[in-house]
């Protein structure tokens, strides 16, 4: 992804520019920001864990890059056999290919004896190369920056160099074990172990494998013991940091099918393997353990790299913790905004309609409200957790509850928003229900029991708006929960009852007392006319004694007390079905009383008007 020496641009031909991998530090120590471009390319992006990073060291013009692209099909730029120089400048990266091509081409039973998934591999600028000659500041960064990102380090060596210091890369070596402890030292709980895989190249077989397995051990004890260790690490050894694994390779170009034979051979180590305890924690299978991985996501794994190579080149110290920390907090939100954007398409329409239903005055109970707030919150948080969850795991909890909170804010509203409207329209549609069957049974001439009217119509009322209510209940969120709203639903109902009862109680008294007044107006009347008429126009009866004036009074009193006591019976009796006080009942009849009296006046005044 480099062009004459430097990065390019988004715009050129990625299979193009990705043929010979991707540049991740160039030759200025400038780090590559289209790194997460390159692991999508490769469709490492969403492995998530399942994937591997291994750094390859080695003296420059060794045939590093060449071992790479024989043992994992990678296309490394490779030495000119008459130039003799430099190629590998900066750290190059590029995906595993002969996995790729075993996939293709292994039978279904053999699948699980081929390479791990989704290795990538660094080759790291080699050490000792006269281009940099003595600048070991690149080669201490590259070091470190392996190291904090890589399970696996491979150095490539070969076998007469073994027992010399710079020629064997004792001296990258003992840069490794420094920049170790000072990891451990920031972070003594979760900084991983790394496995140190040395290749021996062009091995003849004259010394033993195993003889220089232990050359190699006993140079990097005195390397080890050498190294001057901060209090407390003064015994510790080179063991508890570093698993360590040999290999041996045949000359390339003198024999060349064993070279590919045994780099065949040798590739099948690079797959998933454990620790048996039977067997005193050897290890068994492939060399990737899992307590190598460094535990990044490969949707993170660009920007913690380019974190760590920042705090490295600006020589900051390196604490891994930190880094971690602040990646998922970068991906965390970067997360939550992409699952947000489907939360949106759910809610917002439900938002805009309330909003609009709100301004016009008319709050609306909107159907399926409820199911689609629930999925989609669950769905989002589901979605966050998936891809979030790899990361830090306090930071990871605090994105979740920050994601949740922002969800719930907007959810809340919604809910209260669905309330309110059942609350407003039960009230409307129990008011009108009632004030009907109450009309019908008015229109039929026949009795009705307002009460049961009430109770019937109220109970459906709150049928309907726990309906609605429990329908827009988020289980799991502490503020879905409508035992208020229902109370103050009940009281409002309970409000609304009343003056109902109350408007029905004046229309009762209204017509009790409409028959009290045409009843005692018939009958006093009555008794007034007597007193006026008779034979001669006297107002006398016809026939037989006329009605004394003098007893006209208890007349008029005995009809006003029989009126009045079937009146407050008719009230009473009406009255009782509406379920009103015994206060309403009361009032009702005071009111009953007066009446029936005012139209006794009325009479009387009206005769003393003719006489």
């Amino acid at each position: 992804m480099v062009s004459n020496g430097h990065f390019a641009y988004a715009e050129d031909d990625p299979v193009a520019s990705y043929e010979h991998g991707v540049q991740v530090v160039d030759e200025d120590k400038e780090f590559n920001p289209n790194l997460s471009k390159y692991l999508a390319y490769e469709g490492v992006t969403p492995a998530g864990f399942n994937y591997h990073l291994i750094s390859v060291f080695g003296s420059q013009s060794t045939g590093k890059s060449t071992l790479l692209n024989y043992l994992f099909g990678t296309h490394f730029s490779v030495m000119s056999e008459t130039e003799r120089r430099q190629t590998t400048k900066g750290i190059w990266m590029s995906k595993n290919k002969r996995q790729d091509c075993e996939r293709e081409n292994s039978l279904p039973h053999l699948q699980n004896n081929r390479m791990a998934d989704n290795i990538l591999v660094m080759d790291v600028e080699g050490t000792d190369g006269r281009e940099r000659g003595e600048d070991q500041d690149f080669e201490r960064k590259s070091a470190l920056f392996a190291l904090a990102t890589s399970e696996v380090l491979i150095v490539n060596i070969w076998e007469h160099q073994v027992g010399l210091y710079q020629g064997a890369n004792m001296g990258l070596l003992k840069t490794v074990f420094e920049v170790n402890m000072q990891l451990f030292l920031k972070d003594k709980k979760s900084t991983p172990r790394s496995l140190l895989f040395f290749v021996i190249r062009d091995f003849l077989g004259t010394t033993p494998l195993q003889n220089l397995q232990n050359t190699l051990m006993q140079d990097l004890q005195r390397i080890w013991t050498s190294l001057s260790k901060p209090p407390g690490l003064e015994n510790s050894t080179i063991e508890d940091y570093f698993d360590f694994e040999f290999a041996a390779l045949p000359h390339k170009n003198f024999q060349t099918d064993k070279f590919v034979a045994e780099v065949k051979k040798l590739s099948m180590r690079f797959r998933e393997g454990h620790r048996d305890p039977s067997k005193g924690n050897k290890t068994e299978g492939g060399i990737f353990l899992s307590e190598y991985h460094r535990r990044i996501p490969a949707d993170g794994f660009a920007v913690y790299a380019e974190g760590i190579w920042d705090q490295i080149v600006n020589n900051k110290d390196l604490d891994l913790p930190t880094q971690q920390e602040l990646l998922a907090q970068f991906r965390c939100d970067e997360i939550s905004r992409e699952v947000l954007v489907a939360f949106d398409e759910a809610v917002v329409p439900f938002e805009t309609k309330q909003a609009e239903a709100a301004q016009s005055g008319n709050p609306e109970v909107f159907a399926g409200l409820g199911p689609a707030m629930k999925n989609a919150r669950v769905k989002t948080l589901s979605a966050f957790e998936t891809e979030a969850s790899r990361y830090h795991k306090r930071v990871f909890q605090m994105k979740r509850a920050e994601l949740e909170d922002k969800m719930d804010t907007r959810l809340k509203v919604l809910f209260s928003g669905q309330l309110t409207a059942a609350h407003k329209s039960g009230i409307a549609q129990f008011s009108d229900a009632v004030s009907a069957a109450v009309k019908a049974g008015q229109k039929k001439g026949a009795s009705y029991d307002f009460a049961d009217i009430v109770n019937k119509e109220k109970r459906i009322a709150l049928e309907r708006f726990e309906d609605d209510a429990k329908a827009t209940v988020i289980e799991g969120a502490c503020w879905s929960n409508y035992t208020q709203e229902l109370a103050l639903y009940q009281k409002d109902l309970e409000k609304i009852s009343a003056q109902l009862r109350k408007d029905e109680m004046r229309r009762l008294a209204t017509r009790v007392e409409r028959w009290v007044r045409s009843r005692l107006g018939e009958s006093v009347g009555l008794e007034f006319n007597a007193l006026g008429s008779g034979r001669g126009g006297s107002g006398a009866p016809e026939t037989g004694d006329k009605p004394s004036e003098d007893t006209i009074w208890d007349r008029i009193w005995s009809i006003f007390v029989a009126t009045v006591l079937e009146a407050e019976q008719r009230f009473t009796e009406r009255a009782s079905s509406f379920d009103a006080s015994l206060e309403e009942v009361d009032v009702g009849l005071w009111r009953l009383r007066r009446k029936a009296w005012g139209v006794c006046e009325i009479q009387d005044r009206r005769r003393d008007d003719g006489r």
